[in-house]
């Protein structure tokens, strides 16, 4: 898509203020471009210790951009088996990884739509490679508000050239609102995924943590066949 046709695409897209008329034409768009299907996937994260968080099995194995430095640079990632840079510091980093990449869009709430389009519109135009995989995760700073939320993963859908995925994480916005994002244009729902998760209590309250099933069941709860993502590349329905 040209640089042209996605400022036509995010202008359009502000003038639209009703939010489910966005969110009908976003879950539209994501049909199209992946089909009518949301994925999950499990992964390991690399800490800044060198240790790895997540099943020795998992499927991807990610870095977060704060953590390269420690853990030796993004070759040292790479030679320690990385195949996914998360962040949304550096676009050159980003651009020379050489690795799938998942940028952090930070959001605020009282931004307006002209606001959120114009730094969409400048990710686009960063040349970032499509061939690796991109994908764009909205995380909010402090709370986030749902009927907020949910209008911004439309305008990442509407707005962003349409290889891109829109990734809604259960860590930063919680499993409820993490699911409404997969019927305003979100295609993957990030979470770690275990093999048993401890009650949702006291300490371990906000535990972000998904079993397969549990994913799935999110997945199906927002009227969307659940898919798994492997480390082959394939994508495979979870019947």
């Amino acid at each position: 898509m040209t640089a042209t046709a996605t400022d036509t695409r995010a202008e359009a897209v502000v003038l639209d203020e009703d939010l489910f008329a966005l969110g009908r034409r976003a879950a539209e768009m994501r049909d199209a471009t992946f089909g009518r299907r949301a994925t999950f996937v499990r992964s390991r994260q690399l800490l800044p210790t060198g240790a790895w968080k997540g099943p020795r099995d998992a499927a991807e194995s990610y870095v977060e951009e704060v953590d390269l430095a420690a853990v030796g640079g993004i070759a040292a990632a790479r030679a320690a088996g990385v195949t996914l840079l998360v962040g949304g510091g550096d676009l050159g980093l980003h651009r020379a990884a050489g690795m799938r990449s998942l940028w952090r869009l930070p959001f605020r709430k009282g931004e307006t739509d002209a606001e959120r389009t114009a730094r969409l519109r400048a990710l686009a135009a960063a040349d970032l490679p499509m061939a690796v995989g991109l994908g764009v995760l909205p995380t909010p700073e402090g709370e986030p508000y749902g009927l907020d939320t949910l209008r911004l993963m439309a305008l990442c859908r509407l707005t962003l050239p349409a290889g891109w995925h829109v990734a809604a994480d259960v860590a930063t916005l919680g499993p409820r609102l993490a699911q409404m994002c997969l019927g305003f244009g979100a295609d993957e729902l990030r979470a770690p995924i275990v093999a048993e998760r401890a009650l949702r209590l006291g300490a371990n309250a906000n535990n972000p943590a998904l079993t397969r099933k549990e994913a799935v069941t999110l997945i199906r709860g927002a009227g969307l066949p659940a898919a798994e993502r492997f480390a082959d590349g394939r994508i495979e329905e979870v019947t």
